[in-house]
């Protein structure tokens, strides 16, 4: 037993300037607990067990670096774990009890085209209660998403207007299976309360000082230069708006294990990064005088934390 002891002790020595890169993978594990548990009681329980082993380590461990690993590996975990119970608490919003129809006004947060479906989707913030078809009071969530057919969008509809309509609203929906889309996790994290479908007449009561907004306006510029699915591919790629793209396309992609392609991450920043960088270094290089007296990797390095920071605002990848 001693001389397995030692042998992790030599290995955790050899590796110890890898073991720091454990840490987000156990913080990582913590989160992924969360999800996996059922109920407050139970994260509680993992918090202080995770806890108590990690105590346990330190005043068992007689100073080794295996008993100083597992206590910071369970105390990661158990931030994390910690860390998303705050973020799901913070973010807590009411939900829709039943489904309803109701009428209401509402102010307009988000528009997404959805072209293929010849639909437009709305997020929709609530201007007080809204009414049933008898007249009766509903109440509604801070935030709603609604979708619309095109041709009832009406003139004028942009972020910030205020709209009046009808819809009928219903809770976000449970996953179809187990191990499915969650589409209600992911409602409760956007702080959506009820999804539904509208109805015409939608009545602009306010219009919007600002339009669809740069990245519903990028959209149909490339959409409409560009016919079929390349431009339903193109408008994902360039601002995360996949509305564009058939059902047929989709299903093409899924099935070629290819999907993970029209959805902006890490690859697509970094790309956009690494071509910012090329040009901006290619463009000052042509000056002479910049070449041999500016830092042209540092002002290309700039280019390209901008043309991330900014390319992730746009595609809304956070």
């Amino acid at each position: 037993m001693a001389g397995t002891g030692r042998t992790i002790e030599c290995w955790l020595e050899a590796e110890r300037d890898q073991l720091v890169l454990w840490l987000p993978v156990m913080l990582g594990g913590g989160i992924a607990l969360w999800f996996a548990l059922p109920d407050a009681a139970a994260w509680r329980s993992a918090i202080l067990g995770m806890l108590a082993i990690g105590l346990a380590c330190v005043a068992t461990g007689r100073g080794g670096r295996a008993a100083r690993v597992v206590a910071l590996g369970m105390a990661a975990a158990a931030l994390g774990l910690g860390l998303i119970w705050f973020r799901a608490d913070l973010v807590a919003a009411p939900v829709l009890g039943g489904p309803t129809i109701a009428s209401f006004s509402a102010s307009v947060e988000v528009i997404e085209p959805l072209v293929a479906r010849k639909l437009v989707r709305l997020t929709l913030l609530p201007v007080g209660e809204g009414a049933d078809s008898a007249g009766r009071a509903v109440a509604l969530p801070h935030r709603i998403r609604v979708n619309l057919a095109e041709r009832d969008a009406p003139v004028g509809l942009g972020t910030g207007a205020v709209v009046r309509l009808r819809a009928r609203l219903m809770p976000p929906p449970l996953p179809a299976v187990p191990g499915a889309y969650d589409f209600a996790r992911v409602a409760w994290f956007s702080g959506i309360g009820a999804t539904g479908r509208g109805f015409a007449p939608v009545v602009v009561t306010a219009a919007s000082g600002s339009g669809a907004g740069i990245r519903v306006a990028l959209s149909r510029h490339i959409v409409s230069r560009l016919e079929g699915s390349a431009g339903g591919i193109a408008a994902a790629l360039a601002t995360g708006d996949v509305g564009a793209i058939t059902e047929d396309d989709s299903e093409a992609m899924r099935r070629a294990g290819l999907a993970h392609l029209l959805s902006v991450s890490g690859l697509h920043i970094t790309a956009a990064v690494a071509a910012t960088m090329l040009i901006v270094m290619r463009l000052f290089a042509l000056s002479p005088w910049l070449a041999l007296h500016a830092r042209l990797p540092v002002i290309a390095a700039l280019a390209g934390a901008a043309a991330a920071i900014g390319y992730t605002l746009l595609t809304r990848a956070l």
